[in-house]
């Protein structure tokens, strides 16, 4: 949300300075290594926010069906909190454009899954 809605919104909202070296820091040693498990070939978008393709993981793991999509969501974001105290929203789909839409539907700290069916994406893009 930008700075000046959340001002309206809430007028005694507080803006805390950020420490971009600590953030760049937290990103390159705790959280990009917790999405490394998971696709060692992951797409970076700054700081904290990444693209990852998890076949690979789903499969070896027999995870590979909508059950196990979401429950290795849900692992990672918990990881991500247990490890960083920062919390993660998710975006499950079956490519990276679905996924970074479904991301921002349930944010902050949650995730949103769009099933792999060609209607049902079709129905969620229209």
């Amino acid at each position: 949300m930008p700075g000046f809605i959340g001002r309206q919104l809430c007028p005694q909202l507080m803006f805390v300075k950020s420490n971009k070296e600590k953030y760049k820091k937290i990103s390159e040693t705790e959280f990009i290594p917790i999405l490394k498990q998971y696709d060692p070939n992951l797409e970076t978008i700054g700081m904290d926010e990444a693209n990852l393709d998890v076949t690979d993981y789903l499969r070896e793991h027999k995870l590979d069906h909508p059950e196990g999509r979401i429950y290795l969501a849900n692992k990672i974001r918990e990881q991500i909190e247990t490890q960083t105290r920062m919390t993660a929203s998710m975006g499950v789909a079956c490519n990276k454009m679905l996924a970074k839409i479904c991301s921002e539907i349930n944010k902050p700290n949650g995730q949103s899954y769009l099933p792999f069916e060609f209607n049902v994406i079709r129905e969620f893009m229209d």
